[in-house]
C-alpha cells in the first residue's frame, strides 16, 4: 500500500459521513483511482435469504440493487459472493475484505478486481482490508445513532402518550389546560374539567388480571374519545383516572350531557358483558385558582363516588 493511499484513506477516516450510502461511495471513489480500469463492489449480506444486495459499484457494468447468491463457505477474508456468480459479471479474479460487525457476524462484504492497469491484488487487498474496516466503522456508528435517536424517540413518546389507553399523559394535559385556564379566567370561553374514575379497577386488576383492567380503562377511553370535539382535551389523569376538558362547555348541564352520550356509548359496547361503576367530578375552569386546581377539584369530586354510569368488563378470567 503506497503512501498516496494510505493519506486518501486516514483523511477519509476523520470525516464525519451523514450516511452509510456517503461512506461508501467515497471509499469507492479512492478505490477507483488504484483499480481504474477494474470493478469494486460493496454489497450488504442477507443470511436468511443466501443472497448479497450491491450497495454500490464502481466499474464492470454493475448496478445498485443487484442481488448476488452468497458463498457456500465464507469466513475470515475468502470471497463473500459465489465466485461463478461474479465470475458472469466479470470474468478477472477478486479479492474481498468483509465488514465484521462487532458481534462477529459478517454484514457485508469490499471486492475488488484490479483490472489490466491496477494495482497488484495484493496491495489491492491490503487496500480493501482497510477500507473495509473503516466502512465497518461507519455501519456500526450510524447504525448507533439511528438506534439511539430511536430510543429517544420511544421515550418521548412515553412522556407524552400513555400506552395502555393512547391517549395524551397528565403532563400533557396539563400543559393544554394552562392555556384553557387562562382563556376562561379572562372570560372569553368557558371550559370545564371532567374526571372520570373508574373505582372498581384495582379490585379488578386483582381477581382477573391487569390486562383485563386495562382493556377496560382502554374501553372507556375509547367512548369518551368518541364524545370529545376536536376542540376538546382528553387524556389518562391518574392510575383510575381520565379527564376530559371540554372547552366552550355551556355549564355543568353541557359537562353532563356529555357524560351521557359517552355512557350511551359505553352501554353499546358494553352488550353481553358485566357492569361495573364509573364516579366522576365536574369543576369549572374558570373557578379554580390554577389549571392544577381545577384538575384536582374534579378529581376530588370523582373520589366522593358520584356514580353515573356502566363501565365494560369482561367477566371471564384474564
Amino acid at each position: 500500500m503506497n503512501v498516496e493511499a494510505l493519506d486518501a484513506l486516514s483523511r477519509l477516516a476523520a470525516r464525519r459521513f451523514a450516511s452509510f450510502a456517503d461512506a461508501a461511495g467515497s471509499v469507492l471513489d479512492l478505490l477507483a483511482g488504484a483499480a481504474p480500469d477494474g470493478c469494486l463492489i460493496l454489497c450488504q449480506a442477507d443470511w436468511e435469504s443466501g443472497e448479497a444486495r450491491v450497495l454500490d459499484a464502481r466499474g464492470g457494468g454493475i448496478e445498485r440493487g443487484l442481488t448476488l447468491p452468497l458463498s457456500s463457505s465464507p469466513g475470515g477474508n475468502a470471497q463473500l459472493i459465489d465466485a461463478e456468480a461474479l465470475a458472469a459479471w466479470w470474468p478477472g479474479a477478486f479479492v474481498s475484505a468483509p465488514l465484521d460487525a462487532a458481534d462477529g457476524s459478517i454484514v457485508g462484504a469490499l471486492l475488488g478486481s484490479p483490472g489490466d492497469e491496477g494495482v497488484a491484488p495484493r496491495h489491492l487487498a491490503q487496500l480493501l482490508l482497510v477500507s473495509a474496516r473503516l466502512l465497518s466503522y461507519e455501519w456500526e456508528s450510524i447504525s448507533t445513532r439511528a438506534e439511539l435517536r430511536r430510543l429517544s424517540e420511544a421515550a418521548r413518546d412515553r412522556d407524552v402518550v400513555d400506552p395502555a389507553t393512547g391517549l395524551p399523559t397528565r403532563e400533557l394535559l396539563l400543559t393544554a389546560m394552562e392555556r384553557e385556564w387562562e382563556l376562561a379566567r379572562r372570560g372569553t370561553v368557558e371550559s370545564y374539567a371532567v374526571v372520570c374514575r373508574l373505582p372498581e379497577r384495582g379490585a379488578i386488576s386483582d381477581r382477573q388480571g391487569a390486562a383485563l383492567a386495562d382493556l377496560m380503562l382502554k374501553d372507556v377511553a375509547e367512548a369518551l374519545e368518541g364524545c370529545v370535539r376536536r376542540t376538546d382535551h382528553l387524556a389518562r389523569g391518574g392510575e383510575d383516572e381520565l379527564v376530559a376538558v371540554l372547552v366552550g362547555c355551556k355549564g355543568p348541564e353541557g359537562a353532563r350531557a356529555f357524560l351521557g352520550r359517552a355512557e350511551r356509548t359505553l352501554a353499546r359496547a358494553a352488550t353481553g358483558r358485566a357492569a361495573a361503576g364509573l364516579a366522576y367530578g365536574i369543576q369549572a375552569l374558570s373557578e379554580a385558582a390554577s389549571a392544577v386546581e381545577a384538575l384536582e377539584a374534579a378529581s376530588a369530586s370523582a373520589e366522593l363516588g358520584d356514580l353515573v354510569a356502566p363501565i365494560s368488563m369482561e367477566t371471564e378470567t384474564a
